[in-house]
């Protein structure tokens, strides 16, 4: 039974053109979601020509025109010495100002590391990174590293000398990923060869096209997630489109041809997804609210600056004190809040608010259990300990755009906030707007076309307040109901 429980599955889901998912599954639960659609295609990888079109000392960046509705965000870190107009002590960029690096109009060939996120454009560097099977390669950088996930000292050391013995060209950095643990040189070098013909083909597309424009576009999301998500504990890959199945097998026949038995072509009437339980399961990572096993739930709510998560204990009151119970609690919710940053891949800063403890043991426990689900991680994640305010804060390292990236959009009755203003709120404002405009214009009778809801407000509550303005202006006011106006909508129609 623990054996079946470590087994994994990756899910390819795509029979619709328009979107694609990918679900890896370990014992029947979802343990990684991917989504793309056609609609909020993702970008993070790509290669473009891009443009620089406006400096801001003040900020130490600049704006990049790369072909987006949005400039993208190019920190002076960020900048690889070879585009440096000033070349003098070209070693020690952050001695100088930005203004001194590069100049307006220059061009760059910039990678996408982070994608468009709300009212943010795409950031962007000129440290290109090529992720092979094994390898990634870093035209322009130096030197032979490996995957902190590879933490055996042999290994790591002749995956070193394997790399080293390779003698890449001047110029060029390599660093050994994850799957690429107890590979032959062989097949590390042959990734390696293929990554250095890409790098040649963008940067002959790069001399003879003009920017801002397309080099180089990260593969189809199942090819990705083969790539990066498949392990040797991986027993199986379904997938229920016999293109994409084509492209897959064929992909593993190249990268890794012992296991492309292991990619089958789902048959089944009964959509893949529905048969193994991961409907559910899906929907409730698009949901605010996760339930917890005890009858308590946590509240994730992503903001620009942060993600905030709460923890509440709901009805669980099982365990005698208040203590107990938040200790209990906090404990479950630790490892559910670890696997919702993997499935929702939430970055940046993310403040937890745990139900209050006062003992500290519980707290240190508490720290623990975070630490050690979220070694599960592979992204990069930082874990702090409990403030004195009871909040705990992580810094995750993002790897693709968030899930809701394509597949929601901001109301465009709230505009994002996720409220809407209250009929009395906007029919106080309409009356604000109706002194102003009769008093503006001189008319006979004026029509107010607002929703219904404001409607029935302004003519059950505000009829004595109509009624006077009718009579100080000497004007007749009447009021509509517009099912098809958004709340904060309204029409005024002035009739001489």
């Amino acid at each position: 039974m623990t054996e079946n429980k470590q087994r994994r599955k990756i899910l390819i889901n795509a029979v619709d053109p328009e979107e694609c998912r990918i679900a890896l599954v370990r014992g029947g639960r979802l343990d990684n979601f991917s989504i793309e659609t056609t609609a909020g295609e993702l970008t993070r990888g790509n290669i473009y020509k891009g443009l620089v079109t406006r400096i801001e000392p003040s900020l130490q960046a600049a704006f990049v025109n790369y072909g987006a509705e949005k400039n993208g965000f190019l920190q002076q870190r960020e900048i690889h010495s070879d585009y440096f107009v000033d070349r003098e002590d070209s070693t020690k960029p952050a001695s100088h100002s930005i203004t001194h690096l590069i100049e307006p109009r220059q061009e760059l060939l910039v990678q996408i590391t982070k994608e468009p996120v709300m009212n943010k454009g795409a950031m962007l560097t000129t440290f290109i990174s090529l992720p092979g099977r094994y390898v990634v390669l870093m035209p322009g950088g130096k030197g032979a590293g490996v995957s902190r996930k590879i933490e055996d000292d042999k290994e790591r050391q002749r995956l070193k000398d394997i790399v080293t013995s390779l003698k890449l060209p001047d110029g060029f950095g390599v660093i050994v990923r994850t799957a690429g643990n107890h590979q032959k040189k062989r097949a590390i070098s042959k990734d390696i060869r293929y990554l250095l013909r890409l790098w040649k083909n963008i940067r002959k597309q790069a001399l003879a096209r003009k920017a801002p424009c397309l080099l180089y576009k990260e593969r189809h999301l199942a090819i990705r997630a083969i790539r990066d998500r498949f392990t040797s504990d991986v027993n199986e890959i379904l997938i229920d489109n016999p293109e994409v199945f084509k492209d897959v097998k064929e992909f593993m026949r190249i990268v890794s041809p012992k296991h492309a038995k292991a990619v089958k072509l789902y048959k089944d009437p009964q959509p893949m997804f529905t048969k193994y339980g991961l409907e559910d399961q899906i929907a409730s990572i698009f949901a605010s609210r996760v339930a917890l096993p005890s009858g308590g739930h946590i509240v994730i709510s992503p903001t620009e600056a942060l993600v905030a998560i709460d923890v509440n204990s709901g009805k669980s009151t099982s365990e005698g004190s208040m203590e107990k119970t938040a200790f209990a609690t906090n404990m479950e919710a630790a490892p559910e809040i670890a696997r919702q940053l993997r499935l929702r891949d939430l970055g940046g800063l993310i403040v937890i608010d745990f139900i209050d403890m006062r003992d500290r043991k519980h707290k240190q426990d508490l720290f623990k259990t975070m630490k050690e689900h979220t070694r599960l991680d592979e992204a990069r994640i930082s874990v702090g300990t409990i403030s004195k305010f009871g909040l705990m804060e992580l810094a995750r390292q993002r790897i693709s755009a968030s899930i809701e990236y394509g597949s929601f959009i901001a109301c465009p009755h709230c505009h994002g906030k996720g409220r809407i203003p209250s009929a009395e709120k906007l029919a106080l404002d309409f009356m604000r707007r109706l002194r102003s405009e009769i008093l503006k214009n001189a008319a006979v009778q004026v029509k107010g076309i607002v929703p219904v809801n404001v409607a029935d407000y302004l003519l059950n509550k505000k009829r004595k307040e109509l009624l006077e303005v009718e009579t100080r202006q000497n004007v007749a006011i009447v009021i509509e109901g517009d099912p098809h106006l958004s709340p904060g909508e309204s029409r005024i129609i002035h009739e001489k």
